[in-house]
């Protein structure tokens, strides 16, 4: 949503960023649901197949871990509504100053009830907003790349990718930027020294998701090139959406990472 309102609200108009939205949405609000049962049959001791019962579930919404979890899919169930909007009128509504202000609030809220669980509970004040401007760029930088890949390129419309493209770059470079300085920020709290990075099972996992990182990085600068030089030229896109692929399966490596960082122990 970020993308359509701040660089393309065009976009809004075609089914191919429908089709994007809805189905980003379908994901995150059947993650987040099943996440929460699933978390809430880890805690009791259950078997995975009684993730989905009330008896199990039950006694989680009743604590704090729970109420968050239920707060980020009613945002979802928001989200939608603002979705909805989108879909029936098109641009207009990714213009007006209402829907902007509505997806944002639903995606800020979202993120944030992201950055309350996991290793981030237990950080002070300054963690809590690092750990909010991390997801918080992430978003805009990898989100960005899935509607490049999936919608803009497609479409070998090349006064949208004049106009999109040098957006998205300058906006991708901020993104890395603030990135970096965040990601640093917390690998110091986690981590602590270079000693724990080399030798804890954390440690070694965040290794792996820099190393990916900076190949994410090396894809990047290479469709940076691209649009610095041919965007001005009827240049063939084959370079661009090769680059923007590798990018893109390098970001939900990336992620996965992540995600199984948040399952291990600080490197602390």
């Amino acid at each position: 949503m970020a993308f359509v309102a701040m660089l393309w609200p065009d976009g809004a108009s075609t089914a191919r960023v429908r089709r994007l939205l809805g189905f980003g949405w379908l994901c995150g609000f059947a993650g987040s649901a099943a996440g929460l049962c699933f978390q809430a049959a880890w805690v009791a001791g259950r078997p995975p197949g009684e993730a989905f019962t009330l008896a199990v579930v039950g006694p989680v919404l009743d604590s704090e871990f729970g109420r968050l979890w239920v707060a980020r899919v009613l945002l979802w169930v928001l989200g939608l509504v603002v979705l909805i909007d989108l879909a029936r009128r098109g641009a207009p509504a990714a213009r007006s100053l209402a829907w902007r202000v509505g997806a944002l609030a639903v995606g800020l809220g979202v993120l944030r009830t992201n950055g309350m669980t996991g290793h981030a509970v237990d950080l002070p004040g300054w963690g809590q907003v690092a750990v909010f401007v991390h997801l918080l760029v992430v978003s805009l930088w990898i989100g960005g790349l899935a509607v490049l890949l999936l919608a803009v390129l497609p479409g070998r419309d090349r006064a949208v990718l004049a106009a999109v493209l040098p957006r998205y770059s300058k906006l991708a470079m901020v993104s890395v930027a603030t990135l970096t300085a965040a990601g640093a920020l917390l690998a110091w709290r986690l981590v602590g020294s270079v000693d724990s990075l080399l030798h804890t099972g954390y440690g070694r996992i965040l290794l792996i998701k820099l190393a990916a990182f900076a190949v994410m990085l090396l894809a990047g600068l290479a469709s940076k090139t691209w649009v610095d030089r041919r965007m001005k030229v009827a240049a063939d896109t084959r370079t661009l959406a090769i680059s923007v692929t590798v990018e893109t399966v390098l970001a939900v490596a990336v992620l996965g990472v992540a995600a199984f960082l948040v399952t291990t122990g600080p490197g602390r």
